[in-house]
C-alpha cells in the first residue's frame, strides 16, 4: 500500500469513529436518552467530552499513534504554525466579514428551506444573560469548536486527504464539517465555511487564521445574543434589515445581494493581503535556510578539497550549479530538517508515481458521507412533518 493510501486510511479511521460518536448522540437525545443532560452542567460537559474527548484528542493523539508519528510531527501536519501579528490582525477582520456574509446567506438558505414548509428549531427563552454567563458561553461555543472542530477538519481531514487533490481535500473537509453538524439548518452555511478557511489554511500553511476566522464567527453570534438579551442595540442593524425584507422584500433581497458582492470584493481584498505576507514569511524563513545549506555546502566542499591536498582549484560556480541542480530534493531535506516541515509532509513527497484510491479507502470515505448525509436529511424531514 501506499503512503498516500496509508495517509487516507489512517485519516478516516480517525475521523470514522467520531462520526459513529456524532450520530450516537444524537440518537440518543432524539429519544431522549441524554434528557439527564438537559442542565446547564450537563449540557457543558457533554460539550466538553466532544469537543476535546473526541474532536480534538482522537483526531490528534491517536492519529498520531497510527501514522506512528510524533506529537511535535503531527502538529506540523496538522498546521499549528505561528503567525505574525498583522496576519492575527487580517484573521480577525475576515472572520467579522464571513459572520456578516454568513448572516445573509443563511437568510437565503432559510427562506428555500420555509418554502418547503421546513420549521426551524427555537430553543427556550433565557430567563437571565449574566456576564459570567457570557464567557461561559463564549468558551464552549467559539474557543472550543474554533480550536477542536478545526483540529479534526482544517488540521487531520484537510491534511490527511491531502492525496486527493488540493480541491478534493478542501472539498471532502468542508463537506464532512458541514454534515457533522448533522441538522440542515447549519449544514449549508458550515460547508461553505469549511471551503473558504480550508482554502486560507492551505494558502497559509498554518491552522491558526482558520481557528480564529472560526472563533470570530461564533463569538459575534454569541455577543449578538447577549446584545439582543440586554437591548445593547448591537444586532439593531440586523433587525432593521429584517423589518426591511418584511416590508419591501425585492428592495430588501436587492440591497443584500449588493452587500454580499461588496462583502466578497472586502474579503478577496484581505485574502490577497493575508496571503501576501504568508508567501513573504515562508520566503524569508526558506531563504535563510537555503542559504545556511548552501554556506554549510560550500564549507564542506573547501574542506574536502583540501583533504585531498590535489591542489584542485574550487569552483563556486561548479558548486552552485551543482547545488541548484537538486533544489527541490535539498529544499524537502532542508525543510525536515530545520523543523519547517514534518516527516509526514517528507514522506508523502517521497511517494511518487500515479496515486488510485483502494476500495477499503472509498468505503471508508462512502460510509462517513452516508451517516452524516442521512441524519441531515432526516433533519429536513422531521422539521417538514
Amino acid at each position: 500500500m501506499s503512503y498516500r493510501n496509508k495517509l487516507i486510511r489512517v485519516t478516516m479511521l480517525c475521523y470514522l469513529p467520531i462520526v459513529v460518536m456524532f450520530a450516537t448522540i444524537r440518537m440518543l437525545s432524539a429519544f431522549g436518552v441524554l434528557d439527564f443532560l438537559k442542565n446547564d452542567i450537563g449540557s457543558y460537559l457533554l460539550n466538553l467530552i466532544v469537543q476535546v474527548g473526541l474532536l480534538f484528542c482522537v483526531s490528534f493523539f491517536l492519529f498520531g499513534r497510527l501514522i506512528k508519528s510524533s506529537n511535535k510531527n503531527v502538529a506540523k501536519f496538522f498546521g499549528f504554525k505561528k503567525i505574525k501579528f498583522n496576519q492575527v490582525c487580517l484573521s480577525i477582520v475576515i472572520g467579522i466579514v464571513v459572520y456578516i456574509l454568513n448572516v445573509l446567506i443563511t437568510t437565503f438558505f432559510n427562506a428555500f428551506l420555509t418554502a418547503f414548509g421546513y420549521h426551524f428549531s427555537s430553543g427556550s427563552p433565557m430567563k437571565s444573560y449574566p456576564f459570567w454567563l457570557l464567557i461561559v458561553e463564549l468558551i464552549f461555543t467559539a474557543v472550543l469548536p474554533a480550536v477542536c472542530e478545526e483540529t479534526a477538519h482544517r488540521g487531520l481531514l484537510l491534511k490527511g486527504l491531502s492525496p486527493l487533490g488540493l480541491w478534493g481535500s478542501i472539498f471532502f473537509s468542508a463537506l464532512f464539517f458541514g454534515l457533522l453538524h448533522l441538522n440542515i439548518e447549519q449544514a449549508f452555511y458550515a460547508t461553505l465555511i469549511g471551503m473558504l478557511v480550508g482554502y486560507i489554511a492551505l494558502g497559509c500553511e498554518s491552522i491558526f487564521p482558520a481557528m480564529i476566522i472560526h472563533f470570530m464567527n461564533n463569538a459575534i453570534s454569541v455577543f449578538m445574543g447577549y446584545s439582543s438579551f440586554h437591548g445593547l442595540g448591537l444586532n439593531k442593524g440586523f433587525v432593521i434589515l429584517d423589518a426591511w425584507l418584511s416590508n419591501s422584500p425585492i428592495l430588501g433581497m436587492l440591497f443584500m445581494v449588493l452587500l454580499i458582492a461588496v462583502l466578497f470584493i472586502v474579503l478577496k481584498f484581505l485574502l490577497k493581503r493575508l496571503f501576501r505576507q504568508s508567501a513573504f514569511d515562508k520566503m524569508n524563513t526558506m531563504q535563510r535556510a537555503m542559504i545556511e545549506q548552501y554556506e554549510r555546502e560550500k564549507y564542506l566542499k573547501e574542506v574536502e578539497l583540501l583533504s585531498r591536498g590535489n591542489g584542485e582549484e574550487f569552483s563556486e560556480n561548479n558548486l552552485r550549479e551543482e547545488f541548484f541542480e537538486k533544489f527541490d530534493e535539498k529544499y524537502s531535506e532542508r525543510a525536515l530538517k530545520s523543523g519547517l516541515q514534518s516527516d509526514i509532509s517528507h514522506k508523502l513527497q517521497q511517494d511518487e508515481g500515479e496515486f488510485k484510491l483502494d476500495k477499503i479507502n472509498k468505503v471508508l470515505i462512502y460510509t462517513t458521507f452516508i451517516i452524516v448525509g442521512v441524519i441531515t436529511i432526516f433533519s429536513f424531514i422531521w422539521g417538514i412533518l
